[in-house]
């Protein structure tokens, strides 16, 4: 039976996921919204949104690896 460190890390690693999509989305939204109205305002959010993402899901990813897998974590920690 996995024990909790192992659960704990595989939710973080979904959550990330998760993140990732809504932060994508917000790319999307913003890229649709300045081609109809002109206004780069938008797609200047959906960036930072979709960058903000992008670094929370890379922290989340690299905590739930090392929680979840730590001989994994290791191994990549130990490549050049």
């Amino acid at each position: 039976m996995p024990n909790i460190r192992k659960i704990s890390g595989l939710v973080l690693i979904a959550v990330a996921v998760v993140i990732l999509i809504f932060s994508y989305n917000a790319y999307i939204t913003g890229y649709h919204k300045t081609i109809s109205t002109s206004n780069f305002t938008f797609l200047f959010s959906g960036i930072f949104w979709d960058l903000i993402g992008i670094i929370v899901s890379a922290v989340l990813i690299a905590i739930g690896l090392i929680l979840a897998y730590p001989e994994g974590a290791r191994w990549v920690a130990k490549r050049n």
